[in-house]
């Protein structure tokens, strides 16, 4: 189990596995607070009602997601599916932690997140670099890129990146050059942070220390 290796405060724990019986089971460490992008969804503003989440909270839940990727970095592994239905919180009040999950565990809950190409495997399109769904390219720069859109998730409180796009419409901007807009109220510097994610070349994204100083500059 990949999983299994890790060993750091913003990556879920993995407890044990049980191989005896059918279904096999994987024991992780309890995440009270649930997935993020319910989170999200669950603390948008409502009528005369504004968000409970102000902007050092989310600034927060990024910085602890962007310390796990720096980690996987460092440990030259890739996720390739960093997105908020992915990440998990300990508990949904003050003194939560965001931790990155999944290793492949998702994608049965939000199968409309993904997108069969060719017969292929399913792929999270909307959170992928032009390389990795035209050339199957993975590097720890497609967890850059991926996110970026994650950051996007966060400031728009859980909304579907590329809004009314499909995911062929998003293939097609994406490779045009097309980005998203800032989410409403998005603070300048964190949306160069998520422009800086979606450079088209790899090379030119920045490393998660990086990301991490940008973050902190912005708190």
């Amino acid at each position: 189990m990949i999983i299994s290796k890790f060993s750091h405060q913003n990556i879920v724990r993995c407890i044990g596995v049980s191989l005896q019986t059918l279904p096999r089971f994987i024991l992780l460490e309890l995440m009270a607070g649930g997935d993020m992008k319910s989170f999200l969804r669950q603390n948008r503003p409502r009528v005369n009602q504004p968000s409970t989440l102000i902007t050092q909270d989310l600034l927060n839940i990024a910085r602890d997601i962007a310390c796990g990727c720096k980690y996987l970095e460092e440990n030259h592994f890739i996720h390739r599916d960093i997105a908020a239905r992915n990440c998990l919180l300990t508990c949904t009040g003050t003194g939560r932690v965001a931790k990155i999950g999944d290793f492949g565990m998702a994608r049965d809950i939000y199968r409309a997140s993904y997108y069969r190409k060719g017969g292929r495997a399913m792929l999270p399109v909307k959170w992928m670099p032009p390389e990795a769904f035209l050339e199957g390219i993975f590097t720890s720069k497609t967890d850059t890129w991926s996110f970026g859109v994650l950051l996007w998730e966060i400031f728009s409180l859980g909304y579907m990146p590329y809004p009314c796009k499909t995911n062929q419409e998003v293939l097609e901007f994406v490779t045009s050059g097309g980005r998203m807009d800032p989410p409403k109220n998005c603070p300048g510097p964190v949306y160069r942070i998520m422009t800086q994610c979606w450079q088209h070349s790899p090379e030119y994204r920045p490393n998660f220390s990086t990301i991490l100083e940008r973050i902190k500059y912005c708190t």
